[in-house]
């Protein structure tokens, strides 16, 4: 059953105009604007209360780390990047996940503010966050990532394992984007359930960020990767998301490549619920917070 919170936030999303975002190119174009604020590029200030907040640049652009107020920072260091489309800035919710996090496992949680399109393509994304990654030197490192942001998590796994790196302990992917194309003729049918996004919007964002290269390419859209021998991933998906079809064939994808899967399919839900206040959303993140409480065989060294 989906919860009466979960129904009101559906409806509110729906009333905010979020959908219309992505109804189709020209839309997105000309709301890109309101959704790439300088001042989203920074944690609130109710958010800066609640955690010690350091910033640095990679590349150029700020990254930020979160921990907590009593400097007693616990494992794992949590990598987080946030979702938006490769258009979109962060967002409130993003910043609320870090600290929550943060209040839940004493943890350490990095978030990079990464190069946007239409500025930027892949070809600085990708590079930037892979720099901000490799800046960690904690024992226990987890990877998260939302939407577009779950694209780039298994786009350093990627890297990680051709440089013959460690991998990361986990990756956490929330509503990941697997495919800049959305090829899949079932999420045209989630179109119309979705709140949250449109396929027409989400494709020209997709060709912005793959500019230059074959869309397909496995690090654009890792639907298409070689999973062999990356770290074990964790995915969550609601059946009310245009990403829903891909999230199910990388799922079987992975268990052909022999990856440790743990893969949450939530009926009713919709893009990214996990990062809101309603029920489904803190069931999703208890079952994160055991998962990496939980301090695995080996770890990376």
């Amino acid at each position: 059953m989906v919860s009466v919170q979960a129904k009101v936030r559906m409806a509110l999303l729906r009333a905010s105009g979020q959908k219309r975002f992505y109804d189709n190119a020209s839309a997105l174009h000309h709301r890109l604007p309101r959704h790439q604020k300088p001042s989203m590029a920074r944690p609130p200030r109710r958010i800066r209360r609640r955690v010690d907040v350091e910033r640095h640049d990679v590349r150029g652009f700020p990254c930020f780390t979160f921990r907590p107020r009593d400097g007693q920072t616990r494992d794992p260091h949590v990598f987080h990047l946030h979702g938006g489309g490769y258009v979109e800035q962060v967002e409130k919710h993003h910043w609320q996940y870090a600290a929550d996090l943060v209040a839940r496992l004493g943890c350490a949680v990095t978030l990079p503010v990464y190069p946007l399109v239409p500025h930027h393509d892949h070809t600085a994304t990708i590079p930037m966050v892979q720099a901000a990654y490799d800046e960690i030197t904690a024992e226990r490192v987890v990877v998260s990532g939302d939407s577009a942001g779950g694209a780039l998590a298994l786009a350093i796994a990627q890297n990680l394992r051709t440089a013959g790196r460690p991998q990361p302990e986990r990756l956490v992917l929330y509503s990941p984007w697997l495919d800049v194309l959305l090829e899949d003729p079932v999420s045209e049918l989630l179109d119309e359930t979705d709140p949250m996004l449109g396929i027409a919007g989400l494709r020209e964002a997709g060709r912005m960020y793959a500019e230059g290269t074959d869309p397909r390419d496995p690090l654009v859209s890792p639907i298409h990767a070689d999973l062999t021998g990356l770290a074990p991933i964790t995915l969550f998906i609601g059946t009310r998301d245009v990403l829903l079809p891909d999230a199910r064939r990388f799922a079987a994808r992975a268990g052909e490549a022999g990856i440790e899967l743990d893969y949450r399919e939530y009926p009713g839900m919709f893009h990214n619920w996990l990062m809101q206040a309603i029920p489904e959303g803190r069931e999703a993140m208890n079952h994160v917070e055991r998962l990496l409480r939980r301090r695995p065989v080996t770890a990376r060294s």
